[in-house]
């Protein structure tokens, strides 16, 4: 039987709050109840369509934050595309 981890320490993943925000963020450390996430950013609508701001504008965008997971509604892995966009915004790598 193969068991199959929906994600790990260090992949991109998706997470929605109890306030309807969803946010993008690379997983450090998931423990039983909180997660340490890096550079985490929230989806937001602009006239192009979807796009991608800071989490918290309050602190620098390279701290690792920790989430407590009672606020929060789901965890994913984030899709590809999505998570593409993630690193290009996150990083100065562009990705083809």
């Amino acid at each position: 039987m193969l068991i199959e981890v929906p994600y790990r320490d260090g992949d991109t993943i998706s997470f929605k709050t109890v306030a309807g925000e969803e946010v993008i963020a690379r997983l450090v450390q998931k423990e039983e109840n909180s997660m340490k996430v890096r550079k985490p950013m929230a989806l937001t609508m602009n006239k192009d369509g979807l796009g991608l701001v800071p989490f918290m504008f309050t602190v620098s965008k390279d701290s690792d934050v920790v989430i407590n997971l009672t606020t929060v509604v789901f965890i994913a892995k984030t899709e590809k595309g999505m998570a593409d966009q993630y690193i290009e915004s996150t990083t100065s790598i562009k990705l083809v």
